[in-house]
């Protein structure tokens, strides 16, 4: 292919990049075969890896992949923009030209997509910077914009921004734990329920026209009462009537996880959340470590007033969103010291947590202690989670070892009994 020099312009970074897979050689003569890079164009991609002194044989676009486009950003990526912006922040780069360095370099499309049209909002309306990444409220969250909007009327945003970042990529790690730990229990339990169903209308009918061969009528036997049963589920199972209980149970589930995307489903969900048995207390303190982290990161340049309406504009719980307004609101008018208006919520922050305020009201390091409590519900988010796994996995085993041995028993018992009554006839 040609080796041309190429010198991509400003519009062409700007541009959508695209995924090419080449093979060639690399400087040391060792092969490169099904190697990827993004580019705007295929003389885009051939002038990068030119430079990289790599002599490229092929080049082809890489075939997309059946999966749906994202619309929002992940915590990770998020977390990971932030620190970057932070940290070119504090290398003294304007944040308008942070944004679109790191727009040209980001392989994220909708990461790009939205930080191209953040700063062209700057350069052509000469918006604020949080009203800048309000124009892409799809992507970037509200608690983002507040850190930005905060950092930026005070000065350098560089340490909030590497907070927050911080923050948002132990909340993705404390919620792919928790998701971990329920994943496993739902598939055992998932594959149980699709075996049993397998085994009621495949197996058991064949079992019972053989029980119906092997009992003598004349002697008055009857199955056990466990073997009923479980033919007279199967009977319903396979029926007109227990197809359309299955598939109404079915559309029910379907019906139950689209109304829980609303705004009412997530409300319900959140309120409920906190109470369930073995895993409401980790939801909890999942939810108290993020709004304290919070709250620790704007406290050395907000007021308690404002940094409580910032902490609640981000909570992810409507519970928590709605207790930081309530002590707001009692803080701000009943004339009380912090740690008085959060002392009745001990439920929801740690029993500890009324302590950690006091101090540092007392000693003038609110945001230090903030900090340092909201790492230690970090560490006890992550040891629940430990426990959570040890406690849920064995217990899954339990209950579908106890659904499946009930099915093998019964459908066995009876072929025991009868080859015991025929060995005793003869």
């Amino acid at each position: 292919m040609s080796t041309q020099t190429f010198q991509p312009q400003t519009n062409l970074l700007d541009t959508e990049q695209l995924c090419y897979e080449f093979q060639g050689t690399n400087i040391l003569g060792a092969s490169l075969v099904h190697h990827y890079i993004y580019a705007a164009n295929p003389e885009h991609a051939e002038a990068i890896l030119t430079r990289a002194k790599i002599e490229v044989d092929v080049i082809t676009p890489r075939r997309e992949r059946f999966r749906r486009r994202r619309r929002t950003l992940s915590r990770e990526d998020l977390g990971t923009f932030a620190i970057q912006l932070g940290e070119r922040t504090k290398a003294s780069d304007p944040i308008p030209k942070a944004i679109l360095d790191i727009a040209r370099s980001t392989t994220n499309r909708l990461l790009r997509e939205a930080l191209l049209d953040v700063h062209a909002s700057i350069k052509k309306e000469s918006v604020n910077l949080d009203q800048a990444f309000h124009t892409r409220a799809d992507v970037f969250p509200e608690a983002f914009r507040h850190i930005i909007r905060v950092g930026t009327t005070k000065g350098d945003p560089s340490d909030m921004l590497a907070r927050y970042g911080e923050r948002q990529l132990l909340t993705a790690e404390n919620m792919a734990k928790v998701k971990g730990a329920l994943i496993y229990p739902s598939v055992v339990l998932s594959l149980a329920t699709a075996l049993t169903i397998l085994l009621c209308f495949f197996v058991i009918p064949s079992m019972a026209q053989m029980y119906d061969a092997l009992l003598d009528p004349t002697s008055g036997a009857s199955l056990p009462w466990l073997t009923r049963a479980l033919l007279a589920f199967s009977n319903f199972l396979v029926s007109l009537y227990g197809v359309m209980t299955v598939a109404l149970l079915i559309a029910g589930i379907v019906l139950l996880i689209r109304w829980l995307r609303t705004d009412n489903g997530k409300d319900w969900f959140q309120r409920k959340s906190l109470n369930w048995p073995l895993i409401g207390k980790l939801i909890r303190e999942f939810n108290a470590a993020h709004v304290i982290d919070l709250m620790s990161i704007l406290a050395p340049v907000l007021t308690p007033t404002e940094f409580l309406r910032e902490a609640s504009a981000a909570a992810l719980n409507v519970v928590y969103r709605e207790s930081l307004d309530a002590i707001r609101e009692s803080f701000r008018s009943g004339a009380l010291d912090l740690t008085t208006a959060m002392t009745p919520y001990a439920r929801l922050f740690g029993d500890e947590f009324a302590a950690a305020v006091s101090t540092g009201e007392r000693t003038g390091r609110l945001a230090a202690q903030l900090g340092n409590y909201a790492r230690l519900v970090d560490r006890r988010v992550q040891e629940s989670t430990a426990r959570l796994s040890k406690t849920v996995e064995p217990l899954t085993l339990i209950i579908a070892g106890v659904v499946i041995g009930l099915i093998v028993v019964a459908a066995y018992w009876p072929l025991f009994s009868l080859v015991g009554d025929l060995a005793n006839k003869k």
